[in-house]
Order: structure tokens, then C-alpha cells, then sequence
């Protein structure tokens, strides 16, 4: 196709812009030329429609060597350019392209006609594209996408000319147009005297840097306070290239703003001898640097995320890249199945800052119901972020006076949160923020780290799959690697499993099944044809599994689906169908393997555990129901007994001797030691079965607590180790626990300095909580025995108890599946150790009997 000239183009003429599409330049400003490379001309004439409204020089080529050819003759603003097409491929074009000196930065936009595929995506940016856009695409965002790529272009070859202008005054020596350059000028220019005292700039300059027209009047302005010491050396380096040569290549390096912060230039000088002075243009890069920097983090994060399928090492690793090029801290947390938020990684350019973090994690957990922050993000699915951090929002989500003054110390000026998201689910969270480099966050930096996170969500997604289904993938492998040899073997194998076996050609037409099959259905080989075979799933799962297949087949993702199958004699039975596809090594997809396994008998056992369940239930209710009647039957006449000793005391008052009097107070004792063991009974019978939904615990706060509600005496010493844990877990069942061993050692605890010692150790997926006492201790052959409901080992007239708190202690430490056991001998006092989960499961277990 011809190319279109200036000044015969209709589109020189056109007014009307599309909805939605940027304002074309204008019909002085020189016009650009885009080459649209694409092997089917449909495609190209589709493509000239879509950027007719930017008004610009479009050049046409139907293949990479056509392409290659315009490139050699002249130069493009940009390039969009076809995947997948005949001769050499749109990526191997692209690599040509950066082989020569004319073309090797002009900008890249591939179009692809293949579906979205992150392999495809990563190798096209790492041919050096600059954007991918996958049909069908939307006209106006890619037509205001390449008239970014214009607007760039045409500012380049703006400061081309200006550059000539400069040059060409220079020699008129012109001041007025020079004067008048300067002030419409797009780039800062400047003079300065040979001993690097700015004496002129125009107000781009000024700007620029933070300055006034004031401050340069009054001499502010010098080489020495804009340029950061490390440039010093790039300084003596153009004043010698000046001295021999009478100007300087372009060269890169940063001003200091009057505010501080540094500002990216692009600087170039030259001297003008008749007047003493050096003539200076600046150029702003700082977004080019930002654009260049967030391109070079996207490589790095995709060569990291795709290094490993150990998720938690990678994303450790992206905070580490992260920080200091996007913020000067991050951190990255992930959502268990439980709900429960997890912090896999946190990274700070200050390691105090660190250490710091964790210090508030530990001091003052994540609530998950917050309205902000992580939590929100993780309920949402939405972006959070904040360009100021007043102290305002420290003082409103402060906890108390130091939490916020820890809150204080990190010293947050601005702040972002942005979900990892895969697939419809949200799996995490990755917190920014920057403090001590003063910058803030914009709307742009937003959208590029929610990319970031969304390519950190697919590797995390990516790596959960991978570990749920690598054992069965791995059997499937070696299988479908074992037929890839031997067809023979393969159907000695089928012949010989248990399943019903078959083998799908890619279409999904069955090509084989297994005698096992034939036997169990009574069908022939003729009634299976087609999709004949189908015909024996009970008609509740018939769309359902045939669906699942069919999706399987246009996917190529492994199948599986659970539905009856109708046996000859017309029973219907439960099988759970898995297939997988075998591919060639051109990843091409040659045949599926599957089978159907038996599964009614495991259906059945859970339908008959289900039922025992729920029967368990109700004898559990009516136990507590029973529990309940039975203590308060007993307790009625106990009161009565107690009131009855009161009033014979109060009746025979000048009669009662002493010795009476202490019968009366061992029978009311006895009748306060009966009314404990019922409810002691109570809480054995109710230990384990009760529950409640699981939450966050303190355990530090929670021993606090139950030593407030025990009080011990002031002369007792109780000593909670630090660092203890926060759990996952029913609050309820760990309190009572921690309220027996607590209070028992409190009972036997040495007489004239007693001492009671709380402490825990990591024990992989349980914590070790240990409870210690200065008491007698236990001879070991009573360790055993202490655990028995109703055991004690002193006499209940010397030490008040009922012998069932260890009891309901073992029952409930075993429901959650840890264990308690006792470390002790005579004259040591006694240590009682338990274990318990680190987070709670899902689905509560149930007792062996109603005990």
C-alpha cells in the first residue's frame, strides 16, 4: 500500500475528532509517521481508520521484511506492528528493528490476535515493546496510546529544532529573538559566568527547580547549590569539555529543588566567548527516569516471580526490589483459607524501621474487621491509597497514646495498598508507603503498582495450584510419559486398574475404553459412539459432567467431575471422572486419558458419618440438658442443708459449744465442696464439645486477664514470659485451660515465696504453653494418675478441690489435637505443659463419645 503524503492526505483536512480520542496536533505542527505492520490487509486498512483522526503519516507494510525496508530509508515516531504473521514474526522483527542505529529506540506496540497469554505478554516487552495491546481491542484508548507516542515525538523533534535555533542565534547574536526563545522556551535555559553564577534563566528553568525571579536577582542560584556533591565530578568534566571544545554533550544528572528534593535533568552547554558566559538548556526527564525505572522494575519483578514456586521466597524478594525504587518501605501480607492475614514479607531502606514494624504487629494485631488498611483491601478487592498521611489519620486509628506514638516514629508521609487478585479471588495485599525520601503517591503510580500486584497475584495463584496439584499431576505425567512409549503397555495397564479407563482423540471422540467398562455398563462398543457413552450418567449430573467436558476440551485444563453412572443391572453408583490431555513437545495436545473411580461406598461412609454427627449432636444436647437439670436438682437440697446449719447455729446460739460450732462449719464446707464437684462435673462433661467461631487471640492480653480474674495473692509472683504468640482460635477453650493450670499452681505453690511462671516456645504448627509453680512437686508415679477426673493427691481438708480442672484441662487440650503432660519431682515444683494449634481448622472436631 502506498504511503500517504502530507500534503495530498484527506486526513490533513478532516475536522471531526472521534469520542474520547485526544485533540490532534495542530496543521503547522509537522506531521509524524506511523508504520503499521500487519500481513492481512484488512487489518491495516481497519487500523488506518482507527488513527485517521490523529492526522498524522501513516506508512504501510504487510510483512517484517517490508517493514524492514521502510525503516532503513527513514525514521517513525512509532511502530504498531502484528504478532503473528507470515515470513519472520512480529518478535523477531522487533528484534531486527533494535539491531539498527536509526530504528533501535523507536517505540514498539505489538497487536496480537491470539488469546491473552502472560508467556506471549513477557516476550513481547522483553523484544523491547512498550506496550500489547490483544484484539478486539477498544479504538479510542489505543488511539489516544499512540497519540501519547506522537505528543512524545513531536516534543523530541521540537527540541531538535530548538536545539538549531539555539545554535543559529548564537551565531546572530541576536538577544531579542534569543530573549523571545527563552521565554516560550519548553526547556530551561540559562546563563551563567565562568565562575558558575547563574546571571539569566527563563521562568522553565525557574520553575523547575523551585526558585523565584527574586532569588536569582538576589544571586541565589549557583552550580554549587543545585548540583548533589556525587555530581561534582560530571561538573569538572563539562567545564574541561567547555574550555577545549567550546560546548558539551548531552549529559544526565539532578538539581537540587529549593525545597530538597532532587529533580532528574538533561543538560547540554555552550560558550559563548565574545560575552564570557556559558549558555545552558535544561530538560525535566524526572518522568522518562519514573517511565525508564517502573519498566526495569516490571522486568526485574517478572525474572523473580518467575524463578520460583516457593510464593513466600519470591514475594520477599519483590519487596526487596520494591524498596527503594517505588517506596521506602513495603510489605506483603496473604489471606489464608481461614480468613486469617498473614505478613510473608516487609522491607524498609532502614533496618530499625524493620524491626520497628514488627514490634506493632506483635503489640497490636491487624483486626480484621478494620475500616481501613489491609483488611478493607482484602474485603474489597479495591485499591487504597492516600497522597497526604495527616496526623489526623495516625490520632483516628491509634489504639492508644503508644501505638501512636510508634505510629509517629515510622514517620509515613504517603501511602498505598493494592490487592493481589487472581482469577476472581482475592489472595493478598501489598502495602507502600514513603516516608524519610518525602515523596507522595499519585493516581499513576497506583495504576502501575495494582500491575505490579497483578503480576505478583498470578505467580502466588499460580504456585497455590501448583502445590495443590503437584502429587496428582506428577502420577499423570508419568503415565501419559510411560504411554507415550508403549501403546501395549498402556492397555495391559488399563485392563488390570480397578477404574473404568478410556482415551479421547483431541476432539474429545472416544477412541478406547477398558473391559472393566464394558462389564460394569453391559453397553457395546457400537452404543458408545459419539456421545453415546453419556447416556448412562444419571440425568441430575448429565449437563453438568458434559459441560465440565467440554470446557475441558476448548481449555486443554485437566477435567474432573462427580456424577452417578448406571451399572447393567440399572443401580446407579458414584464415581468421581478425572482425564488429562498428553501433549507433543510442541505443546500440541494429542490425546486425553481418563478414568472413572468408584467413589460410592467413601459417599456413602460420609453420608453415615454425617447422620452420626448430627445424632451426636442431639445426644450432646440432651446431655447438657441432663447436665444441667441433674446439677440443679442436686444444688436444690444442698442449699437447703447449708441454710438448715445456719439457722440451727442462729437458734442455739448460747447453747452451741465450740466443738458444735466447728461441726457445723465442716458440714457447710462439705456441702460447698459437693456443690463444686457438680459444677466440676458440668464443665468435664461440656470440655471439647462446645464452640465458637474462631478469632485472633492476644495470648499475652488473655493471661493478663485470668490472672486479674484469679487474683493472686500479693506475696505470690507471676511471671508471663514476652513475645507470647497471637492465635488463631475459640477463646473460650483456651481461657478455661490457661484458668485450671493457673489456678492449680497457684494452690501449690511454695509456702513463703511463692512463684508462678508462664512461657511458650514454637513447636512447628502448635505452640508449647508451659505453666510452672515453686511447689512440693509430683513423684513421677503420680504423673499419670493426676489427670483422672476426681483424682488429688492431698486431702481435700488441706487443699480445696474438686480433682476434675486437670480432667477438663486434658479433655479440651486433646479435642483441639494437642496433648498435656506434667514435668515434675518431689521437692521441684511442678511444670504443666500443653500444646495447642497455631490456627484453628476450619471444621471443629468432633468428640470420640459424649463423655
Amino acid at each position: 500500500m502506498p504511503d500517504r503524503k502530507p500534503g495530498l492526505s484527506p486526513l490533513q483536512v478532516k475536522s471531526s475528532v472521534q469520542p474520547g480520542a485526544p485533540l490532534p496536533s495542530a496543521p503547522s505542527e509537522p506531521v509524524a509517521s506511523i508504520l503499521l505492520v500487519d500481513d492481512h490487509r484488512a487489518n491495516l486498512l481497519a487500523l488506518e481508520a482507527v488513527l485517521d483522526p490523529l492526522r498524522q503519516r501513516l506508512v504501510t507494510a504487510q510483512s517484517g521484511e517490508e517493514a524492514l525496508e521502510h525503516l532503513h530509508r527513514e525514521e517513525f515516531a512509532l511502530i504498531l506492528m502484528d504478532v503473528k504473521m507470515r515470513g519472520i514474526d512480529g518478535f523477531e522483527t522487533a528484534a531486527r528493528v533494535r539491531g539498527l542505529d536509526r530504528a533501535r529506540h523507536t517505540p514498539i506496540i505489538f497487536i496480537s490476535g491470539l488469546p491473552e497469554d502472560e508467556d506471549r505478554r513477557y516476550r513481547g516487552y522483553r523484544e523491547g515493546a512498550v506496550d500489547y495491546v490483544v484484539k478486539p481491542f477498544n479504538p479510542d484508548i489505543l488511539r489516544a496510546k499512540v497519540a501519547v507516542f506522537v505528543e512524545l515525538h513531536r516534543r523530541a523533534e521540537q527540541i531538535k529544532r530548538q536545539e538549531a535555533a539555539l545554535r543559529q542565534l548564537e551565531r546572530q547574536a541576536s538577544d531579542e529573538v534569543f530573549r523571545r526563545i527563552m521565554d516560550t522556551s519548553m526547556m530551561g535555559l540559562l546563563f551563567s559566568d565562568y565562575e558558575g553564577r547563574v546571571i539569566e534563566a527563563n521562568d522553565c528553568f525557574l520553575s523547575m527547580i523551585g526558585y523565584t525571579r527574586e532569588d536569582l536577582k538576589a544571586g541565589l542560584l549557583s552550580w554549587q547549590e543545585l548540583s548533589p556533591p556525587e555530581y561534582e565530578h560530571v561538573h569538572h568534566d563539562a567545564i574541561t569539555e567547555l574550555s577545549l571544545h567550546g560546548v558539551t554533550r548531552q549529559f544526565e544528572k539532578e538539581y537540587i529543588r529549593k525545597d530538597g528534593k532532587r529533580v532528574a535533568v538533561l543538560v547540554g552547554s555552550a560558550r559563548i566567548e565574545t560575552q564570557r558566559r556559558n549558555l545552558t538548556y535544561v530538560l525535566d526527564i524526572s518522568e522518562r527516569k519514573r517511565a525508564e525505572a517502573n519498566v526495569s522494575l516490571l522486568a526485574g519483578a517478572g525474572e523473580i516471580l518467575s524463578s520460583s514456586l516457593d510464593f513466600r521466597e519470591t514475594l520477599g524478594q519483590l519487596a526487596r526490589l520494591v524498596v527503594p525504587l517505588l517506596a521506602d518501605w513495603c510489605a506483603v501480607d496473604i489471606q489464608g483459607q481461614d480468613g486469617a492475614i498473614q505478613r510473608v514479607a516487609v522491607q524498609h531502606t532502614d533496618p530499625q524501621k524493620v524491626e520497628l514494624v514488627r514490634q506493632i504487629e506483635q503489640s497490636y494485631p491487624v483486626d480484621p474487621a478494620a475500616s481501613r488498611g489491609v483488611p478493607k483491601v482484602l474485603r474489597t478487592g479495591e485499591a487504597e491509597w492516600a497522597s497526604e498521611i495527616p496526623d489526623s489519620l495516625l490520632i483516628e486509628n491509634a489504639r492508644d497514646e503508644e501505638h501512636l506514638r510508634m505510629a509517629r516514629e515510622l514517620g509515613l508521609r504517603s501511602y498505598l495498598v493494592v490487592p493481589l487478585a487472581a482469577r476472581g479471588r482475592v489472595l493478598g495485599a501489598i502495602t507502600l508507603a514513603h516516608a524519610e525520601s518525602g515523596r507522595h503517591y499519585t493516581k499513576v503510580d497506583v495504576q502501575f503498582a495494582e500491575e505490579l500486584a497483578r503480576r505478583a497475584a498470578l505467580s502466588v495463584d499460580n504456585a497455590l495450584l501448583f502445590e495443590r496439584e503437584v502429587t496428582v499431576r506428577k502420577e499423570v505425567e508419568t503415565l501419559a510419559e510411560e504411554l507415550k512409549h508403549s501403546e501395549a503397555q498402556f492397555r495391559l495397564l488399563a485392563e488390570t486398574m480397578p477404574q473404568l479407563v478410556w482415551t479421547n482423540r483431541p476432539d474429545g471422540h472416544h477412541e478406547y475404553f477398558n473391559r472393566r467398562w464394558y462389564d460394569y455398563t453391559g453397553l457395546t462398543a457400537e452404543d458408545t459412539g459419539g456421545e453415546g457413552w453419556s447416556r448412562i450418567i444419571h440425568a441430575d449430573e448429565h449437563e453438568r459432567a458434559i459441560q465440565a467436558f467440554r470446557e475441558a476440551l476448548r481449555t486443554g485444563e485437566p477435567y474432573e467431575s462427580q456424577c452417578r453412572l448406571r451399572r447393567a443391572d440399572g443401580m446407579y453408583r458414584w464415581f468421581i471422572g478425572r482425564a488429562v490431555a498428553s501433549r507433543d513437545g510442541s505443546g500440541r495436545i494429542v490425546r486425553w486419558f481418563g478414568t472413572y473411580t468408584d467413589i460410592d461406598d467413601q459417599k456413602r461412609a460420609e453420608e453415615e458419618r454425617q447422620r452420626l454427627v448430627q445424632a451426636l449432636e442431639r445426644s450432646n444436647k440432651e446431655l447438657d440438658q441432663f447436665a444441667y437439670v441433674t446439677s440443679h436438682d442436686l444444688k436444690a437440697p444442698l442449699r437447703g442443708i447449708a441454710n438448715l446449719s445456719q439457722w440451727i447455729e442462729e437458734d442455739l446460739n448460747d447453747k452451741m459449744t465450740a466443738e458444735s460450732r466447728k461441726q457445723l462449719d465442716l458440714l457447710r464446707g462439705r456441702v460447698h465442696r459437693l456443690e463444686n464437684l457438680i459444677d466440676g462435673i458440668l464443665s468435664y462433661s461440656r470440655a471439647g464439645r462446645a464452640r465458637e467461631k474462631p478469632e485472633a487471640i492476644d495470648v499475652g492480653k488473655l493471661l493478663r486477664e485470668v490472672i486479674e480474674l484469679l487474683a493472686p495473692p500479693p506475696e505470690t509472683l507471676v511471671e508471663i514470659a514476652p513475645d507470647m504468640p497471637v492465635l488463631v482460635t475459640e477463646r473460650a477453650p483456651l481461657q478455661q485451660t490457661f484458668l485450671n493450670l493457673i489456678g492449680n499452681a497457684l494452690k501449690h505453690a511454695g509456702g513463703t515465696d511463692p512463684e508462678v511462671r508462664i512461657s511458650a516456645r514454637d513447636a512447628g504448627p502448635f505452640w508449647e504453653f508451659s505453666v510452672s509453680d515453686n511447689g512440693a512437686g509430683i513423684a513421677p508415679e503420680y504423673h499419670d494418675r493426676i489427670w483422672g477426673i476426681f483424682q488429688t493427691l492431698k486431702a481435700r481438708d488441706k487443699v480445696e478441690g474438686t480433682g476434675i480442672g486437670l480432667s477438663v484441662v486434658q479433655k479440651i487440650v486433646q479435642s483441639k489435637g494437642g496433648r498435656a503432660w506434667v514435668e515434675s519431682a518431689v521437692g521441684a515444683g511442678a511444670t504443666f505443659r500443653f500444646t495447642w494449634p497455631k490456627i484453628e481448622a476450619r471444621e471443629a472436631r468432633e468428640p470420640s463419645s459424649p463423655s
